[in-house]
């Protein structure tokens, strides 16, 4: 089940009900995971019973949202040899001193493209495909993503989720 909840100056607190909800009992302790975009709580003490039934309710909520992202994104359209994502991208070096006198920031992915006979190298925009793990890349291939266009999204940075 989800449900919305304000966070709020005080922080942000689970309601009783949905805790009794995924059979956390008063008294008890809990644990909780601290991970980019997400806090996952789960009981500090289970049975192999919990424990089976949690890695089902976090893989149910990760089907979920990787369904959301193919609704957003469509579905690829099996470029296969031709999609652009396909092989992996060759990083974009240039000395300091250049960096330096361009105001590029040292720690700046870097982007290249051709125009009018010259090379074009410039800081990237933002968060691109770049950013995601290869084992995230390949989950997102086989589960059907569309590159092409999760990789426009990730460069504008919109909310995609919960609109």
């Amino acid at each position: 089940m989800k449900f919305i909840k304000e966070i709020t100056p005080k922080g942000f607190r689970i309601p009783s009900a949905a805790m009794k909800l995924s059979g956390f009992q008063a008294g008890r302790q809990a644990e909780y995971h601290v991970e980019d975009s997400a806090i996952v709580v789960l009981k500090k003490e289970m049975t192999a019973l919990e424990l089976v039934q949690a890695i089902q309710s976090l893989k149910r909520a990760a089907s979920g949202l990787l369904v959301h992202l193919v609704q957003v994104c469509g579905l690829c359209s099996q470029c296969e040899e031709d999609c652009p994502y396909g092989a992996a991208e060759v990083p974009v070096h240039l000395p300091d001193e250049l960096l330096d006198r361009a105001g590029i920031p040292r720690e700046a992915r870097l982007n290249a493209f051709a125009e009018d006979g010259e090379v074009v190298i410039s800081a990237a925009p933002g968060p691109d495909l770049r950013d995601l793990t290869p084992d995230m890349m390949e989950l997102l291939r086989q589960f059907g993503v569309c590159l092409d266009e999760l990789d426009r999204l990730l460069t504008e940075g919109e909310a995609i989720y919960g609109k």
